[in-house]
């Protein structure tokens, strides 16, 4: 494992000077999920093992006044009912809190991973988008 590359992800695309680049999210697939309890900020502790499978989203990143966040492809349906509130959106704005900094540019996820298929698409978007 590369700090470029990731955990067994192929090379980034786009250069990391230019202003726009790519990741890609793999989906995964948990072999073992224990859910230790709920933390004050309402997310989980989790104890997992898990493996990544060579199904992907594209996460485009581009220069954007404010924080935009823009799903593509297929899946496109299945999220309406996330609406402005995406895993992506919410790793993305609390990355800018933590640095001290305006949350923008616009993120366009190419959704090839199935929503809802238990594949870990939107962690895998949310970790794609900070990494």
């Amino acid at each position: 494992m590369t700090a470029e590359t990731g955990a067994g992800l192929p090379p980034r695309t786009g250069g990391d000077t230019g202003p726009e680049r790519s990741e890609l999210a793999p989906a995964k697939i948990n072999w073992a999920l224990e859910v230790l309890g709920r933390r004050e900020d309402g997310y989980h502790e989790l104890i997992t093992v898990l493996e990544t499978v060579s199904l992907f989203d594209e996460l485009r990143f581009e220069p954007a006044d404010r924080l935009e966040v823009v799903v593509e492809g297929p899946e496109v349906a299945a999220l309406a009912h996330v609406g402005g509130d995406s895993l992506v959106r919410r790793a993305a704005a609390a990355l800018a809190d933590e640095a001290g900094a305006a949350a923008r540019g616009r993120v366009r996820i190419s959704k090839r991973i199935p929503v809802g298929a238990g594949l870990g698409g939107g962690s895998s978007d949310a970790a794609a988008a900070v990494r």
